[in-house]
């Protein structure tokens, strides 16, 4: 039997073939960050910063920058391999380190200039999450060999405390939520095929996920509950009540609250990896393709803003590594709250904000008053702002 959530994901699939460009409506794309040698990636947060990795060249020499509202600025500048940054509403960050463009090794957590190394083991650590308190899971690989074993770790922001014990199995690729709850998959890979699960640990119970796969990974995991994984290529929603497929087809998922979702769907026609956004609904799903190019997107994150970053390459299967981010931001009206008009609120919270021609780091939600994306909330905007005026919608 196919239940409905298949034949959704089963026309979206076949879809894909023949899609153009579809925006979410008030959403624009820039690129940012091209260079010749890619980026990697890309994660938002709820104030618009973008951190992503850039690779300085071929031979494993990556750098970790900051993208904010129209500038960019560059992390880390040493000879290292920095890789997977993530960035919280704070704009703490953690990212791997191979000392040297060696092997990930080291765990770095970053905060206002200042690094703090967090792990230090033999291993690469085998996935990590920062929330927005700071706090950081991480998966430790004790052995590579079967029985492999690979256990959850917490840092609170001064001490490290294991939460998982394994003696055999891996427990990999954590996601943790502002409650300190976090969704991981649970594998065994020394068996051929490999088999795994993905689990959510809550403060009161842990919950096994259903799904109709056996191979279950990259979990990600809301402050509200709700989680996207993929199970045996298929993308799946935990709603909180059951298990929904929403493709067929796809690579690792994003999402925030509504929920949207971001993920890159495999197009044959192609051969590449286009970005596509998934507004889950109770009945059906709004699909959007965000590129018309044939570029290959991986990893990417969505804010509570539905604005999303993602990293492409130009044709890595045949070494061509050129690429940037794509960023889908809201166009800016002068609409603060996004209410569908500009009214009196949203020019007293103009008034409040105003910070003259000077650039201000960090402007975070005020950002959307920056009509011009200029980086401050001057005359400039105000005059904008007014030719925007609606008052208030009836």
């Amino acid at each position: 039997m196919i239940s409905r959530w298949s034949v959704v994901a089963c026309l979206l699939t076949a879809k894909t073939l023949l899609a153009q460009v579809n925006l979410p409506p008030g959403f624009e794309v820039v690129e940012i960050a091209e260079n010749d040698y890619g980026s990697t990636n890309a994660d938002i947060n709820d104030c618009g910063q973008i951190a992503f990795g850039q690779r300085q060249d071929l031979n494993g020499h990556i750098e970790v920058f900051v993208y904010d509202n129209g500038y960019i600025t560059q992390i880390t500048n040493g000879d290292d391999r920095n890789v997977i940054p993530q960035i919280n509403n704070s704009g703490q960050m953690i990212w791997g380190r191979g000392v040297h463009r060696a092997t990930v090794t080291q765990l770095i957590f970053y905060d206002q200039g200042v690094e703090t190394l967090v792990e230090e083991y033999s291993n690469a650590p085998n996935g990590w999450s920062i929330n927005n308190l700071g706090h950081v899971c991480w998966a430790r690989k004790v052995s590579s060999r079967c029985p492999r074993q690979e256990n959850l770790f917490l840092w609170d922001g001064s001490t490290a405390n294991q939460q998982t014990f394994d003696a055999e199995l891996s427990n990999v690729g954590p996601s943790l939520n502002d409650l300190d709850a976090f969704a991981w998959t649970y594998a065994q890979f020394c068996d051929n095929p490999w088999r795994s699960e993905v689990l959510v640990r809550f403060a009161d119970k842990v919950l096994t996920l259903p799904s109709p796969g056996t191979q279950n990974q990259t979990p990600e995991l809301t402050n509200s509950g709700l989680v996207v994984w993929t199970s045996s290529s298929r993308l799946l929603l935990w709603t909180g009540l059951e298990s929904r497929e929403l493709l067929e087809r796809g690579g690792r998922g994003s999402l925030n609250e509504w929920p949207r979702v971001y993920v890159p769907v495999f197009d044959f026609s192609t051969n590449s990896w286009p970005a596509w956004i998934l507004d889950v609904r109770d009945k059906d799903i709004a699909r959007y393709l965000m590129t018309d190019n044939d570029f290959w997107y991986s990893n990417g994150s969505v804010n509570k803003w539905g604005e999303a970053a993602a990293d492409w390459s130009e044709d890595p299967p045949n070494s061509q590594w050129r690429g940037g981010v794509l960023f889908l931001r809201r166009i800016r009206t002068g609409d603060s709250e996004f209410d569908g008009d500009v009214d009196l609120r949203d020019h007293n919270r103009f008034a409040q904000v105003m910070t003259g021609s000077v650039r201000k780091d960090r402007l975070c939600e005020d950002r959307f008053l920056d009509i011009d994306y200029d980086g401050d909330l001057d005359l400039g905007d105000y005059a904008k702002f007014q030719n925007a005026f609606t008052g208030a919608s009836p």
